[in-house]
């Protein structure tokens, strides 16, 4: 959980109405990481959206073969920070940002981001859909996907939600140190390419880590606020990538754990503009512009997965002040194909 949200000269936001954060569902009081207090996957408290939405309409809707990692609407300039952006915005400037929702009672939760990759499969942090300290995963019967949302309370018209027939989480993920932190998602029924949901493309070109070194990296999600509420909207933030050695050093006791060759750091250290992701938006995808590609004709590709950062001491909400992991898409692109392919 972020209490900064994603400020600084990009930052989205609207006025944002409360939702209680509960502080995670299944990690309670996680703190045996040498005394780091650890939220790797908060819960907000959501009620389900209201039953207003529009009847769902026939999967046998024409599929429209669109390209990856495009962007149909007309993206607005980024609002500086402070400043209200209006809902065209910013609707549909991402539109393979997913949220996810986990049913505890009579109640819908957000949970988590994620990737939409194809017209059946969305891409998420491992930790997102396993059971507490487990790598087996919670149901699916509990789990939907929203996509095409701006505001996390509103069901919007280009919103649409999804069942999810399979959850694959990464046969290798390690719960207690987050390696592998990745799962795809498989959805019963297949998305409508709208102007509002569109997948992203998957890596392509070296996955070394020198391609993406001091870049920036693009982050969405519905992070804290600095008052620790969710964010209704969805916001932005841009951030370069660090070498791991940079990492390690910044918070050898932390990092060192947390990071391994499938991993990479991202962020800016003592960021006093908060320009940070937090727990609020893990699972949710780090996107890059394809090479040699620019401005309306921009194709967006995922390279990384928020998984894990720093938390300030005792208090359960992620510290701005130090980098976060991402998991490496690209380490894992073998096994992503594997599964879609399956």
């Amino acid at each position: 959980s972020n209490n900064q949200d994603f400020q600084g000269s990009n930052r989205e936001r609207e006025s944002t109405s409360s939702g209680t954060n509960s502080n995670g569902l299944s990690y309670e009081e996680d703190t045996a990481h040498n005394g780091f207090d650890f939220f790797p996957g908060d819960f907000a408290v959501n009620n389900r959206p209201s039953q207003t939405r529009p009847p769902p309409r026939p999967s046998s809707v024409t599929k429209r073969n669109v390209a990856c990692g495009t962007v149909a609407m007309k993206p607005s300039p980024l609002i500086s920070y402070g400043q209200n952006t209006t809902q065209d915005g910013f609707l549909g400037q991402w539109p393979w940002h997913a949220a996810l929702y986990y049913a505890q009672g009579a109640q819908l939760m957000y949970t988590c981001g994620a990737t939409l990759i194809s017209e059946n499969y969305i891409l998420t942090a491992a930790h997102c859909v396993a059971k507490p300290h487990s790598n087996r995963p919670i149901d699916t019967k509990r789990l939907a996907v929203y996509l095409g949302k701006y505001s996390l309370k509103k069901f919007g018209s280009g919103t649409q939600d999804r069942e999810v027939s399979d959850i694959f989480i990464h046969p290798q993920y390690n719960y207690s140190v987050y390696f592998n932190d990745i799962a795809v998602l498989k959805l019963k029924n297949s998305v409508d390419i709208t102007n509002y949901v569109r997948p992203c493309c998957l890596w392509e070109g070296g996955n070394d880590i020198e391609y993406v070194l001091n870049k920036l990296g693009t982050v969405v999600g519905w992070g804290f606020d600095e008052n620790r509420q969710i964010s209704d909207t969805l916001m932005q933030a841009q951030m370069p990538v660090v070498s791991t050695v940079t990492c390690i050093y910044s918070n050898r006791e932390f990092f060192s754990q947390f990071t391994n060759e499938k991993t990479y750091c991202a962020g800016f250290r003592n960021d006093d503009l908060g320009t940070t992701v937090c727990n609020g938006d893990s699972g949710g995808g780090m996107v890059f512009p394809k090479s040699g590609t620019n401005g309306h004709n921009t194709v967006w590709q995922i390279r990384g997965i928020v998984s894990v950062g720093v938390a300030l001491q005792g208090q359960g909400v992620c510290d701005p002040q130090h980098y976060i992991v991402f998991t490496d898409v690209a380490k894992h692109l073998n096994w992503i194909r594997q599964v879609m392919s399956e």
